[in-house]
């Protein structure tokens, strides 16, 4: 008599064998856009969250500093203009001001 027991799961083994490796990385930026990053190994996706942690600390400073001011109608006031131009460029981002202030 043949024992047929080995082979019920015969499919779902050969499967597991050697799953492919892919994940997608996703943030938020503090302007609101998302970025996707799809990794194929597991060195990318350190890399990819080692770059995206340096994103992250950026924006907690970038909107602690945007949350000292007044939004009205989704704008900043233009008398705080050259005041969040000023503090943001003292933390270093001089570049950001000039997307988020116009």
């Amino acid at each position: 008599m043949i024992d047929m027991t080995q082979y019920v799961n015969f499919s779902a083994s050969k499967l597991s064998n050697n799953p492919k490796f892919e994940v997608l990385v996703s943030f938020t930026d503090f302007m609101g856009k998302t970025h996707n990053i799809v990794c194929k190994t597991r060195k990318k996706l350190i890399e990819a969250n080692q770059f995206l942690k340096m994103f992250k600390t950026e924006s907690v400073k970038i909107n602690a500093i945007l949350s000292e001011y007044p939004v009205v109608m989704g704008k900043f006031p233009k008398k705080y203009h050259s005041e969040i131009k000023k503090e943001l460029a003292s933390a270093g981002f001089s570049t950001v001001s000039n997307f988020l202030i116009k």
